[in-house]
């Protein structure tokens, strides 16, 4: 498994791997930059804590194909009942291996704090800290704050050869 450095968040704006950025739909000093990388795609943010006049970053890595399964899955396993195909009742996540790595799409219940849901998108075998990286995105980010468009976009390329 290929291993990535973390990102500097304070160039990654300039990184030339960057094809696409979005800022936070509720936090403005959060942005998510969206990288390719070889046959990998790095997920990462950035986050200026004025208080403590520090930038605090994280990443996930997968192959960028895993992006295509993402969304493929969110389409056809979770958007449709048991009897369309979709996921059988009661199980929330889905998972696959890719290039030889692990990665979960999950329902989050609870994806804002306030009850909300959303959708956790996981790496299972790159950890940190004993526990699989991952993010986890609203429905209203996802769906109403052009995050799905974003990782749409990205994935059009990718199917087309262009990234």
């Amino acid at each position: 498994m290929r291993h990535f450095n973390d990102i500097d968040p304070l160039t990654v704006a300039q990184d030339p791997r960057v094809v696409a950025s979005i800022q936070d739909d509720i936090e403005p000093t959060v942005t998510y930059y969206f990288l390719i990388d070889g046959d990998h795609m790095i997920v990462s943010n950035t986050n200026w804590k004025e208080r403590k006049q520090k930038w605090l970053h994280y990443q996930i890595e997968f192959p960028k194909r895993g992006l295509l399964w993402y969304l493929d899955t969110l389409e056809h396993k979770f958007f449709k009942t048991e009897a369309e195909g979709g996921l059988p009742k009661g199980k929330f996540h889905d998972k696959t291996e890719i290039e030889g790595e692990r990665i979960k799409l999950g329902r989050a219940f609870n994806a804002d704090g306030n009850g909300g849901g959303g959708y956790s998108f996981v790496t299972l075998d790159r950890k940190e800290d004993d526990l699989a990286k991952e993010y986890t995105f609203t429905d209203a980010f996802l769906f109403e704050g052009g995050l799905i468009q974003i990782f749409e976009d990205i994935a059009a390329k990718i199917k087309g050869g262009q990234l």
